[in-house]
């Protein structure tokens, strides 16, 4: 059984020369853009841009990294296009706040909203019958997918698996979170929609990362790499090992290498680039893996919600950093939010605990709190 092959180089800032450097010493093993790229092909090029944020805060893809991309493609022939599907705001604005749109601007790169969908069907066995995916991720005779390494409070980390969550247009991804309360579920169609639109490459954006309070509102972590790969899974899977996470505590990696997507498993993966021991860092903070399923599972009814509320992860208002914006109202599958004062409040028996509202929260105004039960039962 061939192993997969993951390319990682250092890269200890966004001036535009160095990481272009980068991207071509990254691309380099695995046989340059060109082993990806033929001219005239359409290639997608999918960042991760979950809410327009400032570069800065390591939230969202680099500028300088999709800059470095879309010039990769070309130079092989291809024609990039830029898409995405935001959550709650338009592609536009979107990209403007995480400087996106300049590189695109400048280099002449249309960008696509995800607005219109494609209904793939699916085998059955699957969680759905069908998957509304972009139609320009389904058009596509190339797919380059742009994730940005982050801690996550649902999953854990995110990265390349849960990145492709984005090719789901606009409110229905809140729909889905609605629909699969459960974790485990919920990553097992992260791994179905990983299957579907499968990218062609994954360039994970590592330079400066993020942890603690992700995956939008953590804190920027400087990790200086970069890495890419035919198999996501194997990528997400070396990328974790360097900040201290088991890749098999993440649900979406542990469940996508379950069904052949990839592997998650070092001793099939061939590293190109410094070994992963120098490479390791302790000091990236990850939330602890909760394991919610087991107990969301006997969590029906009102004695269930009472022991939710003590026993699972929750999102709380910091009421001192709540503006009253309101966009965790509209963010919420689940309608369990609600303004008071001006701010905002949750009502745990309705809460789903898919952390929607933590992670569009432009001001750092929810946070993930664990009651003190289940932090005892942890221990």
């Amino acid at each position: 059984m061939s192993k997969s092959r993951v390319s990682v180089v250092r890269c200890s800032t966004y001036d535009a020369a160095r990481v272009s450097q980068s991207v071509q010493a990254l691309l380099a093993p695995l046989g340059g853009m060109s082993a990806f790229v033929s001219p005239g092909q359409t290639v997608l090029i999918k960042p991760n841009l979950i809410h327009g944020t400032a570069p800065e805060r390591g939230a969202t893809t680099h500028p300088q990294v999709l800059q470095a991309v879309i010039q990769e493609v070309r130079a092989s022939g291809g024609v990039p296009v830029v898409g995405e599907s935001p959550g709650y705001e338009s592609l536009s604005v979107a990209a403007r706040k995480s400087g996106l749109l300049e590189v695109m601007e400048e280099l002449d790169v249309p960008g696509i909203a995800f607005d219109a969908w494609t209904d793939v069907r699916l085998d059955p066995g699957h969680l759905v019958p069908s998957l509304p995916i972009a139609a320009p991720v389904a058009d596509a005779d190339v797919v380059i997918s742009l994730p940005k390494l982050k801690s996550h409070g649902l999953v854990v980390y995110t990265g390349c698996v849960k990145n492709m969550f984005g090719v789901i247009c606009g409110t229905q991804k809140a729909q889905y979170h609605l629909r699969f309360q459960d974790r485990e579920v919920f990553s097992r169609l992260l791994a179905e929609i990983y299957a579907v639109a499968r990218p062609t490459l994954s360039i994970l954006d590592g330079v400066i990362g993020m942890d603690g309070n992700g995956p939008r509102n953590g804190d920027p972590a400087p990790l200086g790499l970069m890495l890419a790969g035919t198999d996501g899974v194997a990528v997400d899977a070396v990328a974790c090992s360097i900040v201290g996470i088991d890749p098999l505590e993440s649900p979406p990696i542990r469940i996508a290498a379950q069904m052949g997507l990839g592997t998650a498993s070092l001793d099939q993966i061939e590293l190109a680039g410094p070994p992963i021991e120098t490479l390791k860092t302790s000091s990236f903070r990850a939330p602890r893996a909760a394991r919610p399923s087991m107990r969301q599972r006997a969590m029906s009814g009102r004695a269930g919600r009472a022991m939710r509320n003590l026993l699972t992860t929750r999102p709380a208002v910091r009421p001192e950093a709540c503006r009253g914006c309101r966009i965790c109202v509209k963010a919420c599958p689940a309608k369990a939010i609600e303004m008071r004062a001006g701010k905002a409040w949750m009502d745990y028996n309705k809460c789903v605990r898919c952390y929607c509202c933590q992670e569009v929260c432009e001001h750092g105004a929810i946070e993930l709190a664990t009651p003190l039960l289940a932090r005892l039962m942890r221990r």
